[in-house]
């Protein structure tokens, strides 16, 4: 059954090139489409940071090229009545954040609205006084986009459900808008093993779990990013089926 489902989901993402599809440039100072697919190939077109584009219906030609670790292809697209190629790795399937977003809950209200108001949960120990209230809200997107905060005392969590985005999408969005630059920095490459950073600050750790279903190089399917800076922080990502999942916790 596992291996059922993993190969479900790798015919999904493989599918959203082969057909004909909307994305959106999120590389800031301009997406390169090229002649031909390969890095040495002539420039056609600069397409501006936030601009759609429309992959080719049919085309199966896709090198694969890595940059700044993330995995991607070259994708034959449409673009301002051009054709040509580009990377993968720089597109996102809904408009990436202005440059006024630097939440996650701001970038939600830019691609969607509410679908209802937000629901909060309030629990709380008399016994502990302020230490031992907590609340969680929750608040559904009509693009099926989800959030769900829980705060605590010294302590909270974030979780955000992005349908269609992969793993490297969801990264990508992350290093966009800013928000943890303890775990995320716009210059982090995204992370393929895992490894120890020493800063100043305190230690990073990056843990990569991938699928194993066909042997120890499968692809990825979490990754943890840990980080001691006075607080502790957990960050991860991972897929719901064809839901991208971010969670970030801090506290001491």
């Amino acid at each position: 059954m596992k291996k059922i489902i993993v190969s479900a989901l790798a015919i999904f993402f493989c599918a959203l090139a082969f057909s004909q599809y909307n994305y959106y440039a999120a590389a800031r100072s301009g997406l390169s489409m090229r002649e031909q697919p390969n890095t040495s190939a002539k420039v056609i077109e600069k397409i501006p940071y936030g601009e759609k584009v429309t992959t080719v219906a049919g085309d199966a030609n896709q090198p694969a090229i890595s940059t700044e670790g993330f995995n991607g292809f070259w994708w034959k697209v449409n673009y301002n009545g051009k054709t040509g190629y580009i990377v993968s790795s720089y597109v996102l399937p809904l408009p990436p954040p202005k440059a006024s977003v630097k939440k996650m809950e701001d970038y939600f209200a830019q691609v969607s609205s509410m679908n209802g108001t937000p629901l909060e949960i309030k629990k709380s120990d008399a016994s502990l006084n302020e230490m031992g209230e907590s609340s969680i809200t929750k608040q559904l997107y009509k693009n099926g986009m989800e959030w769900h905060k829980w705060q605590a005392y010294e302590s909270g969590s974030d979780v955000y459900m992005l349908p269609d985005f992969n793993i490297e999408q969801c990264y990508l969005l992350i290093r966009l808008i800013g928000q943890y630059p303890e775990v995320v920095t716009e210059k982090d490459p995204f992370p393929s093993k895992n490894a120890v950073i020493k800063r100043p600050e305190g230690e990073k750790t990056w843990e990569i779990e991938r699928d194993k279903s066909d042997g120890p190089g499968g692809w990825i399917k979490k990754i943890r990013i840990t980080s001691a800076q006075g607080a502790f922080t957990e960050f991860e990502i991972f897929m719901l089926d064809t839901q991208g999942v971010i969670f970030y916790s801090s506290g001491v």
